[in-house]
């Protein structure tokens, strides 16, 4: 598993809903703390030279956030030099509505019409975002960094890019075989209850 930077974007973020969207992006129902940590909560400019270790929770009272304010395209120039091609940003709007916006560099194969171009492989500046629930980001992000799914199987292809420039976040995961669920639905919780 690779290490994943969570770049704070959001200007007005408070130590006590920053440690919540770190907590709920950890996604705990399938990982242990700290074993399986790998988010790095990146307010610097002054990026680490290699591997960095994970933000250790809770994190204290952020003095100086360099990435306040930042665009997408500006976060991009950093989180091209420090991931593998994918990286969080939690910017003003996600704190107002627990979400975050996974981003996912493009990466060329250097295969065109069936050739093989090395001078052409790699990564590459472009990128696209999506915003998504923290509880989902983490599932992203695994399927993402394994290349067991791609990023169009987490967008919603119909809503095209938001004004924000991020894509809209697709709530079930196309062409997934249905299962039978025998965890009752909302409505026979409800009926239950009174």
């Amino acid at each position: 598993m690779s290490n994943w930077a969570v770049f704070l974007a959001a200007t007005r973020a408070s130590r006590k809903a920053l440690n919540r969207t770190l907590v709920l992006l950890q996604d705990f129902e399938y990982s242990e703390y700290p074993v399986d940590s790998s988010w790095k909560l990146i307010t610097s400019k002054e990026l680490p030279a290699g591997p960095f270790a994970a933000t250790a929770l809770p994190v204290p009272e952020i003095a100086r956030n360099a990435f306040a304010g930042m665009s997408l395209a500006e976060i991009n120039t950093f989180g091209a030099d420090l991931s593998a091609g994918n990286w969080f940003i939690v910017d003003q709007k996600g704190l107002e509505t627990s979400t975050c916006l996974v981003c996912d560099q493009y990466h060329d194969s250097g295969e065109e019409d069936g050739d093989e171009d090395e001078d052409k492989e790699g990564i590459k500046d472009m990128f696209r975002a999506c915003r998504i629930p923290y509880e989902e980001a983490n599932s992203m992000m695994v399927n993402l960094d394994i290349a067991n799914m791609g990023f169009e199987d987490f967008v919603d292809k119909d809503a095209r890019v938001q004004k924000e420039g991020s894509w809209k976040w697709a709530a079930s995961i196309p062409d997934a075989e249905e299962t039978e669920s025998t965890e009752p639905t909302d409505a026979e919780v409800k009926k239950r209850r009174h």
